[in-house]
């Protein structure tokens, strides 16, 4: 999942990003009186209202087709083909609840770096609904299309049938510079944030990844919510290195002193049914295969809040 700095060709796009999300965030018919708080206000009631019968809707609709259900599937076999005991099942299924306890569809939730977007399209079908879903990716969108072939389809189906919305081109270290942006966000999430230049250099990628993250919080604290006490920002990484050297706890301390970090659960791919990792570079079955192979070796999820007496001032 790709985002970086945007530089003069991006600037245009990054524009027209402004001012769909002005547009979205709005509502295209504002009734007299209204503002972008009491629309959105009015978008999470009316999803909480709706929650139920769509669930169902979507279980009936996912059983008809081939694509991805709210209900979870979960695996009965490891990586290496073993099958997994009661015990480890037990395990799993707590572990996949963990991570979709994480989501509520009355917040507000921000996807940053999406790949393809069926982490967005997962997140949207287990809430029921995508009504307070942004899903957004670095590329534009011809560079998305010709990275992942699968993203158009899947971005139709968030908008039409989930009613989600997807953006391109959308820098995540800018986040801050769209005013819609700020302060808007129950829940900012970057899975699996990678530079995506192909730094050879360990030390340098190293560095280059940091940068990358500490821009990041910088100005995603900035789109929090300052109303929820729980508003946070999470980082997916996968588990080992480079990802263990680049340090995010420190990283994050170091660039945004008002957040700490509160909890590290385990990512869990199995419980997003439809999900499949991409790397930044796109996808190849030369590479990598259909599904979320990658992640086999484990991977966490850091959840970061404003701290006590940042969110008192």
């Amino acid at each position: 999942a790709l985002a970086r700095a945007s530089p003069g060709p991006h600037a245009r796009a990054w524009r027209r990003l402004a001012a769909m999300a002005r547009k979205i965030l709005k509502g295209r018919k504002k009734a007299k009186g209204t503002g972008v708080k009491q629309s959105l206000k009015k978008a999470r009631m009316e999803a909480k209202a709706k929650q139920k019968g769509k669930k169902k809707a979507l279980a009936t609709q996912g059983a008809k087709t081939a694509g991805p259900t709210a209900a979870p599937t979960r695996a009965t076999v490891a990586p290496d083909g073993t099958k997994l005991t009661k015990k480890q099942l037990r395990e799993l299924a707590a572990m996949e609840q963990q991570h979709r306890d994480m989501y509520h569809a009355e917040e507000r939730i921000l996807l940053v770096g999406e790949g393809n977007f069926s982490f967005a399209r997962a997140l949207c079908q287990q809430l029921g609904t995508g009504a307070n879903v942004y899903a957004t990716c670095f590329d534009s969108e011809r560079t998305l299309n010709k990275k992942y072939s699968d993203a158009a389809g899947i971005r139709a189906e968030i908008e039409g049938d989930l009613g989600g919305t997807t953006l391109v081109s959308v820098d995540a270290t800018r986040l801050h510079s769209v005013k819609e942006f700020r302060g808007t966000f129950a829940k900012i999430v970057w899975n699996f944030p990678h530079a995506g230049t192909g730094e050879t250099d360990v030390d340098k990628s190293i560095a280059e990844h940091q940068e990358l993250l500490a821009r990041f919080f910088k100005s995603a604290v900035k789109c929090l919510d300052p109303e929820r006490r729980n508003a946070a920002i999470h980082v997916a990484l996968k588990i080992g290195e480079p990802y263990k050297s680049w340090r995010i706890v420190q990283v994050v301390q170091a660039a945004c002193p008002q957040l700490e970090l509160v909890t590290v659960v385990p990512f869990a791919p199995t419980a997003w049914p439809g999900y499949a990792h991409r790397r930044t570079a796109g996808f190849s079955e030369r590479f990598s295969k259909d599904d979320s192979e990658e992640l086999a070796k484990g991977a966490k999820l850091f959840v970061f809040r404003r701290r006590a007496e940042a969110r008192a001032r």
